[in-house]
């Protein structure tokens, strides 16, 4: 135990006597840190949001379009053909995008007011959600798309050059809280599809599976499915990003290394004496470690903090939805590994080496 606590204390002034030198070591750790985070939380964040409930749900949709979001429009007669295959409940839905612009674009869903309630799960952060009999002309609206355009409960949201009276603003968790929801009937009026829809939704009760064509160019997919698959698009980029923080990751352990074993090297005189009288190798271990955890601790909450300003301060945006980044213990853990296996080996790689020199050559006095 003497010889661990002399060993810290050793490590302890050489770094203090190299301060400057830790700080921009901490700093390159802090960048690599941060960026990693920062691409993680995001990570996560996409998952999150396009992870739609998949309790035994099933998406009847043209098969050129997913609908899940946009694209999609079929007759409003494939809900006889669905009710003859023996279908116990045919929900039919809009989804659409409005707006002239990415910056004004609107993701909208008209729903059935008597079934939507069994389709999701949602809390209503201000306000009331929508009921069967209320009046035209009202929605209820994503808690994210009112961050973005400042909406409240009382006001109004223009849709296609029309003011809709917000009657609540509500939460999912999802991708669902950039939506504004208004009544079927007022989408198809909007939109002035007729009696079209965007997609049916109805109970998997085996008589149709995920994957199946229907006559008219209709396709069955299992709910969410089509979510998962816009979430992986954007999946690359993030990759790319990865990649980038663990090469700056592993430059800076190199980087750590170099430097301590430029500062065990200056001290080898004094090491190798405190071995010949009885310290065990494991001592340089400890002598590196407390210098690498006071250059890596530093490097850890500067990259906390780097990540914390770049996510509450830049609103990502992407074609109408609003990715909000997830910092849960999903997402730190593995940062934290991540951080401790650079530590690791910046410090443990110096010590080797020095444990392999000749203690003769070591005391000798230039």
């Amino acid at each position: 135990m003497t010889s661990w606590l002399v060993s810290i204390r050793l490590g302890l002034q050489d770094l203090f006597s190299h301060r400057r030198l830790a700080l921009i070591m901490s700093l390159s750790i802090a960048i690599a840190t941060g960026i990693y985070t920062f691409v993680e939380a995001y990570r996560a964040g996409l998952a999150a949001e396009f992870k739609e409930q998949t309790t035994g749900l099933l998406v009847v949709h043209d098969d050129q379009n997913a609908g899940d979001i946009t694209g999609s429009r079929i007759s409003g007669r494939v809900a006889e053909m669905l009710s003859e295959l023996g279908i116990s409940s045919v929900i039919p839905e809009i989804r659409t995008i409005t707006g002239t612009s990415i910056q004004n674009a609107t993701l909208l869903r008209g729903t059935d007011l008597d079934q939507y309630t069994h389709l999701e799960t949602f809390t209503m952060v201000s306000g009331r959600r929508l009921q069967p009999g209320d009046a035209s002309r009202l929605a209820m609206v994503g808690s994210l798309l009112a961050d973005r355009q400042h909406l409240k409960t009382g006001g109004v949201i223009s849709l296609r050059g029309r003011d809709f009276n917000i009657v609540g603003i509500f939460q999912n968790g999802s991708y669902m809280d950039n939506q504004a929801w208004i009544s079927l009937e007022d989408a198809q009026t909007l939109l002035g599809w007729g009696q079209d829809v965007s997609v049916y939704i109805i109970p998997d009760e085996g008589i149709l599976q995920d994957g199946q064509s229907l006559p008219g160019g209709l396709a069955v997919t299992q709910k969410g499915e089509n979510l998962r698959l816009i979430a992986d698009q954007y999946q690359p980029l993030l990759t790319l990003w990865r990649i980038v923080s663990l090469a700056l990751g592993l430059a800076a352990s190199m980087t750590l290394a170099n430097v301590l074993w430029r500062m065990a090297w200056l001290r080898r005189h004094e090491l190798a004496i405190l071995r010949t009288c009885g310290f065990p190798t494991s001592s340089l271990a400890g002598y590196l470690l407390v210098q690498a955890g006071g250059i890596t601790l530093p490097g850890i909450l500067i990259g906390g903090v780097f990540t914390l300003v770049f996510t509450l301060g830049i609103q990502l945006t992407v074609s109408s939805f609003t990715i909000v980044p997830r910092a849960d213990a999903s997402t730190l853990l593995p940062v934290l590994g991540w951080v401790s296996l650079i530590m690791l080996t910046g410090s443990l790689l110096p010590a080797w080496w020095l444990s392999h020199l000749n203690l003769a050559q070591q005391l000798h006095t230039e």
